[in-house]
């Protein structure tokens, strides 16, 4: 994987105060994936084992230690997890028709802070809302990076 990507570079500078970790590892590189690398279990759950298992192929991946999808092809990332969110990358084809239907792009927390992932990551991602629309835009990105490669 290149995380000098141009599509990923936002991403991993989003990331970058965990550069403690290798840049991208396999899931079975640490002993336990769903804990202990910065996302609840419930969040990492649904990026690989609901998103990531309706692809053709393995998307799982640690980037700087964040359970994360990234194309197998491309090395493009294409969903991550951050602590009880995550964000997801979408075709440009559907940006619009996401939050129109209710896709969020911006977090104020509790505990004062806020994220714009549109400002952070890319015009092109989303903050994941346990949208049963998720599984076809993560089929749909997966195609569209794979037509990309």
């Amino acid at each position: 994987m290149n995380e000098l990507i141009k599509a990923n570079i936002n991403v991993m500078k989003y990331l970058g105060e965990r550069k403690n970790h290798p840049a991208f590892a396999l899931p079975n590189s640490v002993p336990d994936p769903y804990y202990q690398q910065g996302s609840h279990p419930d969040v990492v759950e649904r990026i690989w084992d609901q998103l990531g298992a309706s692809l053709p192929k393995d998307c799982r991946c640690l980037v700087y230690g964040v359970p994360a999808l990234v194309h197998p092809k491309s090395g493009i990332i294409f969903a991550l997890s951050r602590g009880t969110n995550y964000f997801l990358r979408l075709s440009e084809k559907i940006i619009d028709e996401a939050i129109k239907s209710g896709a969020e792009t911006h977090i104020k927390w509790v505990g004062g802070g806020e994220l714009n992932v549109q400002q952070e990551l890319g015009s092109d991602w989303i903050i994941g809302g346990w949208s049963t629309n998720e599984i076809e835009w993560c089929k749909m990105i997966f195609d569209e990076l794979n037509e990309g490669s």
